[in-house]
C-alpha cells in the first residue's frame, strides 16, 4: 500500500486556475457595467430630448390658450356682444349644414337590420363640438338594437356608438311606435366627411382592374419581344397563305 504524504509546511494550491476563473468572472461583470453605464447614459440623453420636445410643445398650448382667453375677452366685452353670438349662431349653423340627410337616410337604410323601425332621429352637439346623431328605434328583441350597434361602428360615417337609454312601451296603437314594443336610444358620433364604403370598395376595384390591365399589357409586351425577327406566328403565316396561293395563277396567265 501507498500513501501520499505532503509534508511541506506551506501545501501546493492550484491558485492559477482559481485566479483565472475569477479573472473571467471579473472581466464578465465589468463588460456588463460598461453596457449598463452606456445604456443609462443613452436613455438620459433620449430623455432630454424628449422632455425638450415636451416643454416646447407646452409653451406653444400656453400660447394658444393665453390667445384664446384673450380673444374670448374681447368677445365677451359688452360691445363685442351682439357680434359673438352672431358668429356663435352662423358657426352653428354651418356645421348643421354639413349634414346632408339624403346621406344619413342612404347609409341608416344600408345598416338598419330586419324588423326595426325608426322612430326618431336628432342631430345635436356634445361638448367637443362632435356632430353627435340620436337615434331612436323600436323593435321586438334586443338582438336586433345590438345588431343596429355593431353595423354603425363597421361604418365610416359613425363612431362611438352605443345605446344611451331602453324603455318598455305599452301597445297604445300609435302607429308611430312601430312593430315592437321596446325603444333604443342610440347615440353615435357623425362624420359627415367620411368616404362611404360603396365608393371606397369601387376604388379599391377599379385600382385592382387597372393593375391587372397592366400586368396583362406586360406580360404581351415581354411575348412580343421573345419573338425573333425573322420568325412568324402560325396566324402570319395563315394569311401570308392565300395571298401566295393567289399569285401563282398570275404566273401561269403570263405563259
Amino acid at each position: 500500500m501507498h500513501f501520499n504524504i505532503n509534508l511541506a509546511s506551506q501545501p501546493y494550491e492550484g491558485a492559477r486556475q482559481f485566479r483565472r476563473r475569477i479573472g473571467s468572472v471579473v472581466a464578465a461583470l465589468a463588460l456588463t457595467a460598461v453596457l449598463l453605464v452606456g445604456y443609462i447614459v443613452y436613455q438620459r440623453i433620449q430623455s432630454r430630448a424628449i422632455n425638450q420636445q415636451l416643454s416646447e410643445v407646452r409653451q406653444e398650448i400656453n400660447g394658444l390658450n393665453q390667445e384664446e382667453s384673450q380673444a374670448r375677452a374681447i368677445l365677451n366685452k359688452p360691445e363685442n356682444r351682439d357680434v359673438a353670438d352672431q358668429s356663435a349662431f352662423l358657426n352653428q349653423l354651418f356645421a348643421r349644414k354639413a349634414l346632408s340627410w339624403t346621406r344619413v337616410f342612404a347609409e341608416m337604410e344600408r345598416i338598419m337590420p330586419p324588423d326595426l323601425h325608426v322612430v326618431s332621429m336628432k342631430p345635436e352637439y356634445n361638448k367637443t363640438n362632435d356632430l353627435v346623431l340620436r337615434v331612436m328605434v323600436a323593435t321586438g328583441s334586443r338582438s336586433r338594437a345590438v345588431e343596429l350597434v355593431r353595423s354603425m361602428e363597421k361604418s365610416n360615417h359613425f363612431r362611438q356608438a352605443e345605446i344611451v337609454a331602453e324603455s318598455v312601451i305599452a301597445n297604445s296603437g300609435d302607429q308611430s311606435a312601430g312593430p315592437g314594443n321596446i325603444q333604443f336610444d342610440i347615440a353615435a358620433v357623425y362624420l359627415p366627411n367620411a368616404q362611404d364604403a360603396d365608393v371606397a370598395a369601387t376604388g379599391a376595384g377599379e385600382q385592382n382592374d387597372k393593375s391587372g390591365g397592366q400586368q396583362q399589357a406586360t406580360a404581351v409586351a415581354a411575348k412580343s419581344s421573345a419573338i425573333p425577327a425573322g420568325a412568324s406566328t402560325p396566324a402570319a403565316r395563315a394569311n401570308s397563305a392565300p395571298g401566295q396561293n393567289q399569285a401563282r395563277p398570275a404566273r401561269q396567265r403570263d405563259r
